[in-house]
């Protein structure tokens, strides 16, 4: 009793001075409170900042070298299309790397203060063959998959890797830690999730010729077994008129598959168009998504090419799918969003689609959902990487950059892209892509940015916070407390 009176007096205490430290004068910060990390007792603080607070989509100068990482790995080219967070704070990131000779998967971790945390290492299926890593999940356990385009046989396949948290091929998995999907012709691999249950959905294209791509998606078992209760023995493939390029896929609560990409227009070069399509959680096409279970979505004329390649998942089960417009040469970013029924939702910008143009041009890869519902684009606009918010209505978020937008060079700064973006529990982004640093060698890229989306971090209210404090008295002593609101 004696000790729960000190801890509330202490805690009274340190909320009177919380109360006191609002009052600032103009220009003056606020303190902050801070505590230990209960996951490994690190030093959590939030500490003042002098001057203003950073912008979202500013640089996160606390990362690498004023908020860039650039790899350097040989003097060679080295591209990182996929980045991921890991449970422990470390980013990891996946793509391929040029030997001399050929081109292997990649993988380099940093540690979250944006310093190599652990020297890149490449892996092969095959020697002497170009392979391609372009997908990274960070698994909940530590472990990590890596896919893309494999060549373990006579073409190429997708092809995935996992590793153990300590960096060694995963040998439980397919053959020594590796497993290729044999589509019965050449595949490329875009993106790998995983289920709930733990069973691995993988999605790119097969070729059986210059016209004739289709979508190539199939499930693995946790054992990276083919899962035959899938579409047909565990694989599908599937086109929609022309030639069919998928390259991202989501699952819902149901269990149900929605993929996307585009579609190139052989007959009307160089036209092309965005498509989304549902599959059951048994791999059959939902025919009540769309027209007979797929859209398709021509953003301008015939003259324009489309281009998606990333979509995310809406709380509300919409789907948004980002991609790029090109128009007489020059590329504008685009989203559109779709409602559960397939169609395009008009209460995203009017009409279901979100065009925003950069001076020079660009597109976007890659696209994550905020905790608010905001949606954030990256790519390249320019020769630069290239980053825009955007509001639930698909307006774009003016607190964000500059009136929603922003763009920044490595290097030369005339050919930057950003392939892949995270958002870390703080709410902070990361985004990964390549610079090109001299005529033809390209190096990996990583920034962090600022960012005002509610994260993991707690911070104590200066009135109805006194729960707040105690909880951080509870950290300190080791008990528990649940409180009910």
């Amino acid at each position: 009793m004696k000790r729960n009176v000190v801890l509330v007096f202490l805690a009274i205490n340190v909320l009177s001075a919380i109360v006191r430290a609002q009052t600032v004068g103009p220009g003056q910060s606020p303190a902050l409170p801070w505590r230990a990390n209960a996951i490994d007792g690190t030093d959590a603080r939030v500490a003042p900042r002098a001057g203003p607070l950073a912008v979202s989509g500013d640089l996160d100068t606390t990362f690498g070298t004023s908020g860039k990482y650039l790899s350097t790995l040989s003097g060679e080219s080295m591209f990182g299309p996929a980045v991921a967070v890991a449970v422990d704070g470390r980013i990891i990131v996946a793509g391929k790397h040029f030997n001399g000779a050929d081109d292997d998967f990649a993988l380099l971790k940093l540690t979250a203060a944006g310093a190599l945390d652990r020297s890149p290492e490449v892996f092969s299926f095959s020697s002497g063959k170009n392979e391609d890593a372009k997908s990274v999940l960070a698994l909940a356990d530590g472990r990590i998959v890596m896919g893309g385009e494999g060549n373990a046989g006579t073409y190429a396949q997708h092809g995935l890797m996992r590793f153990l948290s300590n960096g060694s091929l995963d040998t439980s998995f397919g053959s020594g830690g590796k497993v290729s999907v044999d589509f019965g012709r050449p595949s490329h691999m875009h993106e790998v999730i995983e289920q709930l249950d733990g069973k691995l959905v993988v999605i790119g294209d097969s070729y059986g010729g210059v016209t004739s791509a289709k979508l190539a998606m199939a499930r693995l078992n946790v054992n990276g077994s083919l899962d035959t209760t899938f579409g047909t023995a565990g694989l599908v493939q599937v086109s929609y008129g022309d030639s069919t390029n998928g390259h991202t896929v989501v699952v819902d609560a149901e269990g149900r598959l929605t993929v996307g990409g585009y579609l190139e227009n052989t007959t009307k070069s160089p036209a092309s168009a965005c498509f989304v399509a549902r599959f059951t959680a048994n791999g059959v096409a939902d025919t009540t998504f769309g027209t007979g279970g797929s859209t398709v979505v021509q953003v301008g004329t015939d003259a324009f090419a489309n281009f998606c390649h990333h979509m995310v998942l809406q709380s509300d089960g919409k789907t948004v799918i980002a991609g790029g417009r090109v128009r007489v040469g020059i590329g504008d970013f685009i989203a559109a969003r779709f409602t559960t029924a397939g169609q395009l939702d008009t209460s995203f910008d009017g009409d279901g689609v979100v065009i925003t143009p950069f001076t020079g041009g660009g597109e976007a890869s890659a696209i994550v959902l905020q905790p608010d519902g905001k949606l954030i684009l990256g790519g390249y606009a320019n020769g630069k990487f290239a980053l825009a918010r955007y509001g639930t209505t698909g307006a774009l978020d003016t607190t964000f950059g500059t009136s929603g937008t922003t763009s920044f060079a490595f290097g030369l700064g005339v050919n930057d892209q950003i392939k892949s973006l995270a958002l870390q529990p703080d709410g902070k982004i990361v985004a990964a892509g390549y610079s090109r640093s001299s005529t033809s060698v390209f190096s990996l890229a990583v920034v962090r940015l600022a960012n005002d989306s509610g994260g993991a971090e707690r911070r104590a209210k200066p009135l109805g916070g006194l729960l707040e404090l105690l909880d951080l008295f509870n950290v300190f002593d080791g008990s528990t407390t649940e409180h009910k609101r």
